[in-house]
C-alpha cells in the first residue's frame, strides 16, 4: 500500500537537517510513494518531491501536506530523525479495517511507542500515552485534520478514539525519535493542558463536528 512521508519546515530546521532528512530517506530499504514537504520559501529538493509554498502555520501545514497526497497512507514525521533502513519494510501490512498504524521508535535507547490500554482510557487520561510515530489513511484526515491548539496531535487521538477507529500497534522501531530544546513539544504548556482538558470533557459528552476550530462545534 502507497506512503506519503509528510514534513513541515519551520524556523532553521531545514537548514540544519535538510540534507540529513534527504539521506534518511534515500537509504531506506522502501522507499515512500511520496514525500510532500511544506515550506515558506523554496527548497533544493530531489526532483521527485512534491513542495508546497506557504507561510508556516503549523496545524494548516501538517493538514495541508497530507491532504495533498495521492497515497493511501500518510505519515507526518520530523526532519531531524534518524531512521533505519527497514523502517518501513511491511508497515501497511495490516487488515483492510485498519484506520491507524501506531509504528514505535527508540528516543533516548529506549522504547518510545504508544500504549493500547491507555489509548482506550485517553479520554479519561491527564497525559497522552500515543507515543512514537502513526501512519493515517488519508480518508482519517479529512475526518480528523489537525486543529488549531497547542497539542494537535493528542487531541486527534481523542478524536480518533471518541469515532471508534479502528488501529493497529506495529512492534518494529523506524528509527531514533530525536528531542531537541527547540522542538515543539519539549516544554510543557498550561494553555495546552487547558485545551486537552476541554476536549476530554466535551468528548465524554457529546460529539463534535469535524473541522480545525477549537473549541469545537457540538453536533446536535
Amino acid at each position: 500500500m502507497s506512503i506519503a512521508v509528510c514534513v513541515v519546515v519551520w524556523g532553521d530546521f531545514w537548514d540544519r537537517f535538510g540534507g540529513q532528512f534527504i539521506e534518511q530517506m534515500e537509504k531506506l530499504n522502501t522507499e515512500p510513494d511520496e514525500v510532500i514537504v511544506s515550506s515558506p520559501v523554496p527548497l533544493n529538493l530531489p526532483k521527485h518531491w512534491v513542495e508546497i509554498l506557504q507561510p508556516h502555520q503549523k496545524w494548516d501545514s501538517w493538514n495541508d501536506t497530507m491532504l495533498t497526497a495521492r497515497s493511501e497512507w500518510v505519515m507526518p514525521v520530523g526532519m531531524d530523525d534518524i531512521w533505519y533502513a527497514d523502517a518501513l519494510d511491511g508497515l501497511t501490512d495490516v487488515e483492510d479495517d485498519i484506520d491507524v498504524i501506531c509504528n514505535p521508535w527508540m528516543q533516548n535507547g529506549q522504547l518510545w511507542a504508544a500504549d493500547p490500554i491507555g489509548f482506550e482510557n485517553i479520554l479519561h487520561s491527564s497525559h497522552n500515552p500515543m507515543l512514537g510515530g502513526a501512519l493515517f489513511r488519508k480518508s482519517i484526515i479529512h475526518t480528523i485534520p489537525y486543529r488549531r491548539v497547542v497539542w494537535n496531535d493528542w487531541i486527534q487521538w481523542m478524536e480518533i478514539r471518541k469515532l471508534g477507529y479502528k488501529i493497529a500497534f506495529k512492534g518494529n522501531p523506524c528509527g531514533d525519535h530525536v528531542r531537541r530544546e527547540d522542538s515543539y513539544s519539549i516544554r510543557g504548556d498550561a494553555n495546552g493542558e487547558l485545551e486537552c482538558e476541554q476536549m476530554r470533557a466535551i468528548l465524554r459528552q457529546h460529539n463534535v463536528v469535524p473541522g480545525v476550530e477549537f473549541p469545537p462545534q457540538i453536533l446536535k
